[in-house]
């Protein structure tokens, strides 16, 4: 805490600073001000805690630099000293609130004890203030401190031990010693063409969706959002009720969430726990909802999903596959998919581990097919598109059938235009032509149309009969003839600029092309 000594009387101003015992009081700082001015200095550039004032001085007394205090609102406590015990000084000051008031010549005792006074009393007063204060928000911002206990719950910042503290901290109005169930939704397919829509209003809309259909009130206070990265996730705490009404709600709830940006909600009903044991439900069921990806869409309750050891044999047939690509039959591949994917479905034996495994199957004989046509799968398959789609890929059945379409599509549709030798040949020439000022190569022209390199020369040199590097040193002449006719480039330059960073061997490449070297070609 601070002090200001305001006094004109230097002297006195100078007892009272060397002669009260600061340090036992708690106040860090003593300010001394001998006119009223610059008290008003002071008291605006630092945050004074007491002001001990005289009352009559000369340019301006305590009267009014209390009046001045009080008018700027500022938090602190006046002490006021005077030389009189003039009733009409001590009626005014007690009207503007002064702490104490105290007559010449001071008592270094006395003062001492009725600082002690006025330091408690601001002190308590600050007290009861910050509590009431904070009393207040708490009561208009109910929902947003109830809301925080439940984010902290399930972000497991608050432990087992804690949680009764926490509630009662928060005004959380739940009985810990009762059950509840928690219903946990995970929000896939999200689609918001034609209509614009925030992120957070959405989420917004689809917490209080499931705050009225499964806690029976649009008000949320139990219901909280999480997004995991391409999906979101919604934990609702649920009064003890059955399984069956707690899934009856959960349709309710899948059907009314397709409303709002089109969403497809996948619910797991938990078991009942007390609200201690909620945090080890949400990561159970958290696992569950990615796991069982057979319930995609629907609703399930923890108790109904069986637990399933990991297999480790292949679920696709390679050799069926290879076949299937081979003659380039999109749908018998799908349906050969589908039906094994049912499969698994029937015998509850779907996983999201089982649809990794049935991914990097796929990928692995359409990979080996566009490799045997001499196309690069990792650059054909490296856009932004499809990046998103094999992402998505495990979490669904649909979202893999999507997968496998789009990958087959775009496997067969670019096979189709290599093989349509005439298109491919003319859009390499035009590559070429567009680029030969830089450096080229085989390498460089295979990975901007996803062939492997060795495939892509032997393609070119079947198909024209000329190697591929003879064509690009044969353009790059004849744009290097066309410059030195011009004659207004130095010959250095003309080889730079048709891509040859060594004249020396651009010469040489220029004579065995033309008969001539570049300076006879021009004087010619």
């Amino acid at each position: 805490m601070q002090v200001l000594i305001v006094d004109d009387d230097i002297a006195t101003a100078d007892a009272i600073e060397t002669s009260i015992d600061w340090e036992s009081l708690g106040i860090r700082q003593v300010w001394t001000a001998y006119n009223i001015s610059r008290a008003k200095q002071i008291l605006e550039a630092e945050e004074i805690d007491v002001i001990i004032s005289d009352i009559e001085m000369p340019m301006g007394d305590g009267l009014e630099l209390l009046e001045w205090y009080r008018e700027k609102q500022m938090d602190g406590e006046f002490l006021f000293l005077t030389c009189h015990e003039n009733f009409h000084y001590a009626a005014s000051a007690l009207k503007m609130h002064v702490a104490e008031y105290l007559t010449k010549p001071f008592d270094i005792e006395t003062m001492e004890q009725t600082l002690r006074k006025v330091l408690y009393n601001l002190e308590k007063r600050r007290q009861i203030q910050q509590k009431s204060e904070y009393g207040e928000w708490v009561m208009k911002n109910r929902r947003q401190v109830q809301i925080g206990f439940w984010q902290r719950l399930f972000e497991g910042k608050i432990g087992p031990e804690q949680v009764e503290k926490e509630m009662k901290g928060r005004h959380v109005n739940l009985d810990p010693s009762k059950t509840y169930r928690l219903v946990l939704s995970r929000i896939t397919e999200q689609d918001f063409s034609g209509r614009e829509m925030e992120p957070n209003l959405y989420e917004f809309i689809l917490e209080n969706i499931h705050s009225e259909i499964l806690c029976g009130t649009p008000e949320n206070d139990r219901v909280i959002c999480q997004r995991q990265g391409a999906y979101l996730l919604i934990a609702a705490v649920c009064d003890e009720e059955t399984e069956e009404i707690l899934l009856e709600k959960c349709n309710a709830l899948i059907t009314s969430g397709s409303t709002y940006g089109k969403a497809v909600i996948t619910c797991c009903v938990g078991n009942s726990c007390k609200i201690q044991e909620l945090y080890d439900t949400f990561i159970r069921n958290r696992k569950l909802l990615t796991e069982n990806v057979g319930y995609y869409g629907k609703a399930f309750a923890e108790s109904q999903v069986t637990v399933h050891h990991e297999e480790s044999a292949s679920v696709l047939e390679m050799e069926t596959m290879d076949n299937f690509l081979n003659e380039r039959n999109k749908n018998q591949f799908l349906n050969y998919l589908k039906r094994k994917l049912n499969e698994k479905m029937q015998d509850k034996s779907l996983t999201d581990q089982v649809l990794r495994r049935v991914k990097q199957e796929i990928d692995q004989a359409v990979y080996a097919y566009l490799a045997k046509c001499g196309v690069q799968a990792s650059s054909l398959l490296s856009d932004a598109t499809s990046a998103a789609m094999e992402e998505k890929a495990s979490l669904s059945v649909i979202d893999m059938m999507r997968y496998v379409n789009y990958l087959l599509e775009k496997s067969f549709s670019y096979i189709d235009e290599v093989q349509k030798s005439a298109t491919i040949i003319d859009e390499i020439n035009a590559y070429i032509q567009a680029h030969y000022k830089e450096e080229i190569g085989r390498n460089e022209i295979a990975a901007a149309f996803y062939l492997a390199p060795e495939y892509l020369a032997r393609m070119y040199k079947k198909k024209t009969g000329v190697f591929l590097k003879d064509y690009i040193n044969e353009y790059r002449m004849e744009q290097a003839k066309a410059l030195l006719r011009n004659g207004q480039m130095r010959v250095s330059d003309v080889a730079a600029e048709v891509g040859y960073d060594n004249f020396s061997y651009f010469s040489t490449l220029f004579k065995r092309y033309t008969g001539k070297t570049p300076n006879e070609y021009r004087k010619k």
